[in-house]
């Protein structure tokens, strides 16, 4: 798959700034800085209708003032459609002092098998300051690159739980299927590849929270080669721009909604379904490389 860059693809970036700039408002001068945002709006991938997801640090463990402040803000009506997550800065575990997410992510990298350690871990890496004159805008990805360096046994479970969904599209429509088949973009496509370029940024110490720079920044030759991973960052690219398209015809339909990650394949193109399926194909391929690596021990430490 050659790369391409296309205006279109900087749609995420600026929705996702804009629910960050939507949400400091609401949150005001006194309760923003403290706050972060995480998951999809965190990596600068967001789309109508994606959880908000945040986390926060700050200087009163208490922290209620905060948590009381996210819990009542809410951006699900129109034109942002953001539900908040159960990953949210109201959930006083969410909330912490520097010194308390230093701590909790050694913990979760120590031992990943308590508390969600793995699921933990991904909510610091992706996690990008609500404001942007923030003094220390990689301090939580540090935290949690730091947690596994300290801990690199984690990176076992890390990549495992990247690889538990292979990336996949169902087979075309044929006149003899009887159903219309159901793809999940986000689900069956471009989470895995989200999930990969973490581990791998995570593997060598990058924090950057976009998948395409995670994939860039962190591809090591060692691991995949340097056309696997440039094709590992088209097929990110090319499935988040579909995304984007499906979701600017359903909102053409239906303003009060922003549509679906699940589809019929038969309201795609067929330039659209093939180019799906290609993406699916690259990602289900590094993650089989991956999978053979891990199983015959043959995945090298960075050095």
């Amino acid at each position: 798959m050659a790369p391409s860059r296309d205006p279109r693809d900087e749609r995420a970036r600026a929705w996702s700034d804009g629910v960050r700039g939507e949400l400091a408002v609401r949150l005001g001068p006194e309760v923003a800085p403290a706050v972060w945002v995480t998951g999809s709006v965190g990596r600068g991938e967001a789309v109508p209708g994606s959880d908000l997801e945040s986390v926060a640090v700050v200087d009163d463990p208490d922290g209620r003032v905060v948590r009381r402040a996210v819990a009542s803000t809410d951006l699900s009506p129109a034109p942002w459609f953001a539900e908040t997550s159960a990953a949210s800065a109201a959930d006083p575990r969410l909330v912490r002092t520097r010194a308390g997410w230093s701590s909790a992510a050694d913990d979760w990298a120590g031992d990943p098998a308590r508390d969600l350690g793995v699921v933990h871990l991904g909510l610091l890496a992706d996690a990008r300051p609500l404001t942007d004159d923030h003094g220390d805008p990689e301090l939580l990805p540090r935290l949690a690159v730091h947690a596994v360096r300290a801990h690199p046994g984690v990176l076992a479970d890390i990549l495992a739980d990247a690889l538990s969904t292979r990336a996949s599209v169902p087979s075309r429509l044929t006149r003899t299927l009887r159903s219309d088949p159901v793809v999940d973009l986000k689900a069956s496509v471009l989470t895995p590849v989200v999930k990969l370029a973490r581990w791998a940024a995570l593997r060598v110490g990058v924090t950057a929270t976009a998948t395409e720079s995670r994939l860039e920044l962190a591809a090591d030759p060692r691991v995949l080669p340097a056309d696997r991973w440039e094709s590992l960052r088209a097929a990110a690219r090319v499935t988040a721009r579909l995304r984007w398209e499906v979701r600017l015809r359903a909102g053409s339909h239906d303003p009060d909604g922003p549509g679906t990650d699940r589809i019929p394949l038969s309201v795609l193109t067929t330039a659209e379904r093939a180019g799906l399926r290609s993406a699916a194909r690259e990602i289900a391929g590094a993650q089989r490389t991956l999978d053979y690596l891990r199983s015959s021990g043959e995945l090298r430490e960075p050095g």
